[in-house]
């Protein structure tokens, strides 16, 4: 006997890529704030990157892995970009 409140949907096949620019989007967001705060763009750099390695699993530990797309290098260069447009 099923229950229908049992029965699942599959996870979306783009998970991934929505999971990731959702998070990019998030940093942004963060470096915008840093920016707005007078933080100068290493500083934000720094700050960002201990927050986003902070919020996920140590490498090979857990299921909450942090994707590539959140890498040291990734962060930087969406603080770079952040911190060249001047948000306000």
């Amino acid at each position: 006997m099923a229950f229908s409140w049992m029965n699942t949907t599959p996870p979306r096949t783009s998970a991934v890529d929505t999971r990731a620019k959702v998070a990019s989007a998030e940093v942004a967001s963060r470096a915008g704030l840093l920016f707005r705060l007078g933080y100068s763009e290493a500083d934000a750099t720094q700050r960002v990157c201990a927050t986003v390695a902070w919020e996920f699993d140590a490498p090979g530990t857990g299921v909450n892995q942090r994707p590539v797309a959140l890498s040291d290098q990734a962060v930087a260069k969406i603080v770079t970009d952040t911190y060249a447009r001047k948000p306000r």
